[in-house]
């Protein structure tokens, strides 16, 4: 018994050192490698000279590609599932100074006006204008500003002669008042009406004659006259600067934003 289990264990241990060397692939297909393989590491040929080509490369006379042994493999690179997404030239810098800054947008027009001028200061101030802006884009607007006329009788000489005419008006019934607030020249004396129409005050002047009130005449205090303002309803940074430098020619009267 014991002989027949040495003898055994000398034919197993004769069979594993034939199979780890090998002898038993050919008789049995029991390779020790299982499934390395290694037989086929020993059949490559110069397998230094293998070399993965990138995506759409063709192989060209002279490409480093086509001087390949024929005994070569080239294996392409996998195809891509979709095309890069392109990326933005500003993003692909990273720098924020090579971003080109976007126009600041221009300040919006603003309404403009100069005046009131006199008729003598207009010409000047028009002669300016129309040399800067032309039959541009200036309105003008004139209105008339009325005059100012007093019915009087005067000056007097003496506090006595003017009492003895004041006495006078009184027994006559006229309204008169005593002139105050008037240039020099015409103080001391009376005033029996003061006008914003110089046909008004001459019809007084009619009145009082025929009435036997002497010396009664119409003084004009303020002469009627025409005043002119001009605007410019959408003056963009050009114009206003432009009119900007006329203000030494409008007689204290510049352009400012409109007030109404």
């Amino acid at each position: 018994m014991l002989r027949a289990l040495v003898l055994i264990l000398m034919l197993a241990n004769a069979a594993f050192y034939g199979w780890t060397q090998g002898w038993l692939t050919d008789v049995l297909g029991l390779s020790p490698d299982g499934n390395r393989e290694p037989q086929r590491l020993t059949a490559q040929i110069d397998p230094t000279a293998l070399r993965v080509l990138s995506l759409g490369a063709t192989a060209r006379p002279g490409s480093p590609s086509a001087a390949l042994p024929a005994t070569a493999t080239q294996i392409p690179a996998p195809e891509a599932s979709e095309p890069p997404a392109s990326t933005p030239a500003s993003a692909s810098t990273g720098n924020p100074e090579d971003r080109t800054a976007a126009p600041a947008a221009p300040p919006p027009p603003i309404c403009l006006e100069a005046g009131p001028f006199t008729p003598a200061e207009w010409r000047v101030a028009e002669n300016a204008l129309r040399n800067t802006l032309g039959e541009g884009p200036w309105q003008l607007t004139t209105r008339e500003k009325p005059g100012s006329w007093i019915v009087y009788v005067g000056p007097y000489k003496s506090r006595t002669v003017m009492d003895k005419r004041a006495e006078q008006l009184r027994k006559m019934e006229i309204a008169f008042e005593e002139a105050r607030d008037l240039p020099e020249e015409y103080l001391p004396g009376f005033v029996f009406g003061r006008h914003g129409v110089e046909a008004d005050a001459r019809a007084l002047q009619t009145r009082l004659t025929t009435q036997k009130v002497k010396y009664v005449r119409v003084v004009p205090l303020v002469k009627p006259t025409a005043l002119h303002t001009v605007r410019i309803q959408k003056a963009d940074a050009d114009i206003h600067e432009r009119v900007t430098a006329l203000k030494p020619r409008l007689s204290g009267h510049p352009f400012e934003t409109c007030k109404r």
